[in-house]
């Protein structure tokens, strides 16, 4: 073809398909853009979402936690490691998508322990303590995630929760840092609180013995969230609620608490992404202290322990 006829094509253009195809045989072989490769000519590289390193750092603990929990041979060892391999898989699902590269969430080998203890039940008693202090701590940092994705933060606040149940069924309370959120609050959650606290009255006064100081323990907990959470301008609370059924029997208070305790998870869990919104470092540590309080009382009274309390 002639050098000056029209249809020759030019050099800009070879050079842009070529950059094209250089480009599809990359990624089409499969190659992984990791965040530290070298950077090549005409190929994207991806940027790490923000809070990255925390989130991989996160997948790794809890697989770890998992592994300790079952460890204990218990029930709650058993319902904690259950709780931590679902957070894993979502989590790890969640960041793989993301195209965080595998490798940085996979766990890291554990380290050998230290002493040997001088009976299995020395073994039971520190691997619980160390485990309760584990939890403890990484409960206590839910703030810290505040620059992760929006998206997540909802995800991120209800596995903080979990860690706050699990550090006080273990025996090691944890109170994650924090001023109250600012804001009007959560209105609908506190709502729900209100009725649940006038539920555990009922409760309270219709029942007896062990059963009437447990619904009494989780009636000042409930009072506590209630007050916590309100704020000025809130509608004011009404002077009672219809009972859900009739109570009469110790049954019929089990049952009755167990609405009422699960049904304040649920409204917690829906208020997340407004109180996430205005200051999620301070929401992500409320969120963790009122849901993970809310878990511990669930399981009181007989529910299972959810992976992401308050989220379906």
């Amino acid at each position: 073809m002639p050098a000056d006829d029209p249809r020759r094509p030019g050099r800009r253009l070879l050079l842009a398909g070529t950059g094209t195809v250089l480009l599809g045989a990359l990624t089409g072989c499969g190659v992984r853009l990791e965040d530290d490769a070298p950077r090549l000519p005409l190929v994207p590289t991806r940027r790490p979402l923000p809070a990255q390193d925390l989130m991989t750092a996160l997948v790794r603990d809890t697989a770890a936690l998992a592994a300790d929990a079952s460890a204990l041979g218990d029930d709650l060892g058993a319902a904690l490691a259950t709780a931590h391999r679902r957070q894993v898989t979502v989590l790890r699902t969640t960041l793989l998508r993301a195209s965080v590269p595998a490798v940085d969430l996979d766990p890291s080998p554990s380290p050998s322990p230290s002493t040997t203890p001088s009976s299995s039940t020395d073994d039971a008693r520190r691997l619980r303590s160390d485990l309760a202090a584990r939890e403890s701590a990484a409960a206590a940092a839910a703030s810290s995630f505040a620059a992760a994705p929006a998206e997540l933060l909802p995800t991120l606040a209800a596995l903080h929760a979990q860690r706050v149940a699990a550090a006080a069924l273990l025996g090691d309370p944890a109170r994650p840092v924090g001023d109250p959120p600012a804001g009007t609050g959560p209105t609908d959650a506190v709502a729900a609180l209100r009725r649940a606290c006038y539920l555990l009255e009922v409760a309270a006064a219709r029942s007896g013995g062990t059963r009437r100081e447990r619904a009494v323990v989780t009636l000042g907990v409930l009072r506590t969230l209630r007050d916590d959470a309100a704020r000025p301008g809130q509608p004011p609370p009404a002077l009672g609620f219809p009972l859900p059924f009739t109570v009469r029997t110790g049954a019929d208070v089990d049952r009755l608490v167990a609405r009422a305790t699960t049904d304040v998870r649920a409204s917690l869990g829906a208020a997340l992404p407004g109180l996430l919104a205005s200051d999620a470092g301070t929401g992500l540590a409320a969120a963790a202290r009122w849901l993970g309080a809310v878990e511990v009382e669930v399981h009181r009274w007989g529910g299972a322990l959810v992976p992401f309390p308050g989220l379906t």
